[in-house]
């Protein structure tokens, strides 16, 4: 006759009060959870405090509402259960919609809820409180998340991308501990279109035409100067029709004029 000695680890817990604590009652009073409603637990809400226990379950015709506090007394956590019950992870995300951990059990399991009938049920923290083990510490790492003008939070994979002459980068810093972290940069450089960008219709601005080639034209001989890397032009005069001649340019409708001033021997 064979045995089993060294059951699963879901097994071995199967006639316990696991993931509650062992002194927790898991009833209100008006209904109570069976031993072995939930299999196991992941709790690791960004905001919590800890000690994190079912504060509240509302059952409803088309679904389940399980809400997670901490010993704060704040709701936590939510996660929804469809109608019928045919998961077997219940995902628990915080009011942002940032994960926040699961709840394991089985769709015959979870069937017992919806049996209380329709309503919501309060459970205080002695009633329903997690084990340490199924709640995870979170440390402050830094941004979560971001709210944007409508009000929605973006968590997860963020991508950040500079506009209108801002400039995102990365360097090494150190922090107050001596070590080397990454931290984001952000240079703000400034748009040089930026009427250009602001102006509907665009017809309303004429933007910048640079010159990019000066055609010099000397007895039938002309001769094309383009800019240099910088984009410059260098225009110099010499002293080949007079030592003290001077340049002078002025603008007319007609374009840039170019002209050596001065008298000739």
């Amino acid at each position: 006759m064979s045995g089993i000695r060294h059951p699963e680890y879901l097994k071995s817990l199967e006639d316990t009060r696991y993931p509650f604590l062992p002194t927790a009652s898991l009833s209100n009073g008006q209904v109570s959870f069976p031993e072995g409603t939930f299999l196991d637990a992941h709790l690791y809400a960004v905001a919590g405090s800890g000690r994190y226990y079912l504060s509240q379950v509302v059952v409803q015709s088309d679904k389940l509402t399980l809400t997670i506090s901490d010993q704060g007394q704040s709701p936590r956590l939510t996660g929804e259960i469809a109608l019928p019950i045919i998961d077997e992870v219940v995902r628990l995300v915080d009011q942002y919609g940032r994960s926040g951990g699961m709840l394991v059990s089985e769709p015959a399991r979870l069937a017992l809820l919806p049996a209380w009938g329709l309503g919501t049920y309060r459970f205080d923290r002695e009633q329903t409180e997690f084990c340490v083990g199924c709640q995870m510490p979170v440390p402050a790492a830094g941004v979560a998340g971001f709210r944007l003008e409508n009000g929605d939070t973006v968590t997860g994979e963020v991508w950040l991308i500079g506009e209108d002459g801002v400039v995102l980068s990365i360097e090494e810093t150190e922090d107050a501990k001596g070590n080397t972290i990454e931290v984001l940069r952000v240079d703000v450089v400034g748009d040089p279109l930026y009427l250009q960008r602001l102006c509907e219709p665009e017809e309303l601005f004429i933007p910048v035409n640079p010159i990019r080639v000066i055609r010099v034209i000397n007895d039938n001989v002309s001769y094309d100067c383009t800019p240099d890397e910088q984009g410059n032009f260098n225009i110099q005069m010499n002293d080949s029709l007079a030592s003290d001649a001077a340049l002078r340019v002025r603008t007319t409708s007609e374009g840039i004029v170019i002209t050596v001033e001065g008298s000739t021997p």
